[in-house]
Parts: C-alpha cells; sequence; structure tokens
C-alpha cells in the first residue's frame, strides 16, 4: 500500500510539473518592431517562455531558437479573461513602439513589464 501511494505521489509530481512547465511558453507574433529596456524586439516569431517568482517573472523571448532578450515582468490581475493574446504597446511620438505588456487567451492575468512608464 505504501509503495501504491509512493509510486501514485511521484506520477502526480511528474504531471504537475510537466503541466506548468507547459504553460511557461506562448508563441507569440510581433507586427511592428517594439523597444524594451532599451533593447528592441524585431517584427517576427517568438517563442516567449517565463519562470514565475510571484507576482514577478523573469521573462524571455526567443527567435529561430537564439534567445534574443530576457527581461522582468510581474503579473497583473485583471477583470476580464482574455480571448485571444496580444502584444500591448505604446505609440512613442518619435513612432517607436514601447512593450509594455502580454497578454494570453484564456488568462485573467496580463504579464506587465517593469520599469516601463
Amino acid at each position: 500500500m505504501k509503495t501504491r501511494n509512493l509510486i501514485l505521489l511521484v506520477v502526480v509530481t511528474f504531471a504537475v510539473a510537466f503541466s506548468a512547465s507547459a504553460n511557461n511558453s506562448k508563441a507569440m507574433s510581433f507586427r511592428t518592431e517594439v523597444t524594451l529596456n532599451g533593447n528592441k524586439l524585431p517584427t517576427g516569431s517568438y517563442e516567449v517562455n517565463w519562470v514565475s517568482h510571484s507576482p514577478e517573472a523573469t521573462v524571455t523571448f526567443v527567435k529561430g531558437g537564439q534567445v534574443v532578450m530576457t527581461a522582468m515582468g510581474k503579473w497583473m490581475d485583471r477583470d476580464v479573461k482574455y480571448n485571444s493574446d496580444a502584444v500591448v504597446y505604446t505609440n512613442n511620438a518619435d513612432g517607436t513602439h514601447t512593450l509594455r505588456e502580454l497578454r494570453f487567451a484564456g488568462r485573467k492575468q496580463a504579464l506587465v513589464f517593469t520599469g516601463v512608464n
């Protein structure tokens, strides 16, 4: 009985770890070049990965298998569950765009980037 419970515990632990890691990555497309912390993220498709430190998160942007940038963000609760993924940025007076947050379908939180005014 104890061995069975131990095996069940191990299986559940691996299942939770696997599902958590699967939920910490999302493919997103940037239709315009954006700036984050003074660094540019060109247009294109990215794999966005994050490690949550509740509520802070370390976010990594990967393009073509290469890490393009790592930045700190923060999970912010919202009143609505998002229907689709979204890249939110500001339009600056000089024509550039500053990345503000990432929204993910099915979540009631947005990943907001620190150091953004």
